[in-house]
């Protein structure tokens, strides 16, 4: 009996030792990846001013706990100045010759004339500077009408002093405009006192006509002769 009761019990034992025993789970197989970072923090450092100087900054307070690989770039100023660039190098450069100007030669018309010859005919031209006067009673004992006649008032020194009956009143002149071959025809009329020379005065209208409406008061080198 003693027997049989420990076979049993012997059992009891094994069937809980059995049942209290791990049961058999199947799992899958997972792999995990662990990712690190590393941080770098590069300072950069400007110099202003001379004087050598090797500036770091303090360090970040938002890294300074964390483990990270910190690498310090520090500039080093000179008090020497910066060397200047290099002039660039010269280039053979052929300039060209200086444009000469042209020059022409103009050569002077002919115009033959005397400022102090008798002025009697085309073989003793006299010539000399015009110019224009008012008219009215002139020298010779009559009126000139300066818009409509013409009429010339020879030199003092050529008519001499004499005025009224004078020999020379009332001829007739030949006027030539050697630059335009304008010819006009003109009566002594008056004595001119500011002319010298066989230089005349005419009447306006004469001194249009023979300046051909370019004269701004004088004209040089007209030609004329008693005819």
């Amino acid at each position: 009996m003693i027997a049989f009761n420990n076979i049993l019990l012997a059992a009891s034992l094994l069937t809980c030792h059995v049942m209290a025993g791990p049961l058999a789970v199947k799992r899958d197989v997972k792999t995990f990846y662990e990712t690190e970072y590393l941080t770098i923090t590069v300072t950069e450092t400007v110099t202003i001013g001379a004087g050598a100087a090797l500036v770091t900054p303090p360090p970040d307070p938002a890294t300074s706990g964390a483990a990270a690989f910190h690498e310090q770039s520090s500039v080093v100023s000179s008090d020497a100045p910066p060397a200047p660039p290099a002039p660039p190098a010269p280039t053979d450069t052929v300039e060209p010759p200086p444009a000469v100007p042209e020059t022409v030669s103009v050569q002077p018309k002919d115009t033959p004339g005397s400022s102090s010859a008798s002025c009697e005919g085309t073989g003793n031209l006299c010539a000399g500077d015009v110019t224009h006067w008012d008219g009215g009673l002139g020298a010779c004992g009559w009126n000139v009408n300066t818009d409509s006649e013409y009429a010339i008032a020879l030199p003092h020194g050529f008519m001499g002093t004499q005025s009224n009956g004078n020999p020379y009143c009332g001829r007739t002149v030949t006027l030539v405009n050697p630059v335009s071959g304008t010819t006009v025809t003109a009566t002594v009329g008056d004595k001119c006192m500011g002319c010298e020379g066989r230089a005349i005065d005419c009447t306006n209208a004469l001194f249009n006509a023979i300046t051909d409406g370019k004269g701004d008061g004088r004209m040089a080198g007209i030609q004329w002769y008693f005819s």
